[in-house]
């Protein structure tokens, strides 16, 4: 599918579990392994706590049609990245899905959350399409590949939003905003920057609906 559904948003809840330094003790025992193509470490196996998607559904307004237990579809897993790799900008895949981040290393600086971007010479924020390609005058593919190629020179960018790091927050937007953690933190295991992720597939029709009356 090369068409975007939804439109951009940022959500921000703060105190998302009940017990965050339990689940924090569980991303810490976790098993991690390094996949290709993905900057840090991800856990072999998810976690959900009960009524977690009726959860998200309330505080994102929208109905999720896909919650998946696959560990290698992202929904629940544990992450950890450390200072010396270099956050790539991207957008993550289905692009028309929500992207949720649970932050739980306790006292890490504020800009160790996530930064939105958009890409200086293109204007694009979001994945491109056949008709940003159209209106650069280029092909898609070799649109792809250049903010690819940029994907890790910062000077090619300028950040549009910034999403401060709290522990225990939840941050959510669109998986197809162009994004990245704004700085790693850490130099192994006990003390890199970790997080929970949730890639969720939804029916963007509700949140439509649920914007429009509140």
């Amino acid at each position: 599918m090369n068409k975007i559904l939804y439109k951009r948003f940022i959500i921000v809840r703060d105190d998302f579990y009940e017990d965050p330094n339990r689940v924090y003790e569980l991303a810490k025992h976790a098993e991690y392994h390094e996949p290709e193509n993905i900057i840090g470490y991800r856990s072999r196996t998810i976690y959900h706590e009960p009524a977690t998607k009726e959860k998200l559904e309330t505080i994102l307004g929208i109905k999720i049609t896909r919650w998946s237990t696959l560990p290698e579809l992202d929904n629940g897993v544990f992450y950890r990245t450390f200072a010396d790799e270099i956050p790539g900008i991207h957008y993550d895949q289905p692009f028309n899905d929500i992207t949720v981040l649970v932050y739980l290393t306790p006292n890490l600086p504020a800009d160790c959350g996530t930064s939105l971007w958009m890409h200086k010479k293109t204007g694009l924020c979001d994945p491109p399409t056949s008709k940003d390609a159209r209106k650069l005058n280029t092909e898609l593919g070799l649109l792809r590949n250049r903010l690819a190629n940029d994907s890790k020179k910062s000077d090619k960018w300028c950040e549009v939003d910034r999403l401060g790091h709290k522990f225990n927050r939840m941050v959510a937007y669109p998986s197809g905003a162009y994004h990245s953690a704004t700085r790693h933190y850490g130099s192994s295991m006990r003390n890199g920057r970790l997080f929970q992720a949730f890639r969720i597939g939804v029916d963007w029709s509700s949140f439509a609906k649920r914007a429009a009356s509140r």
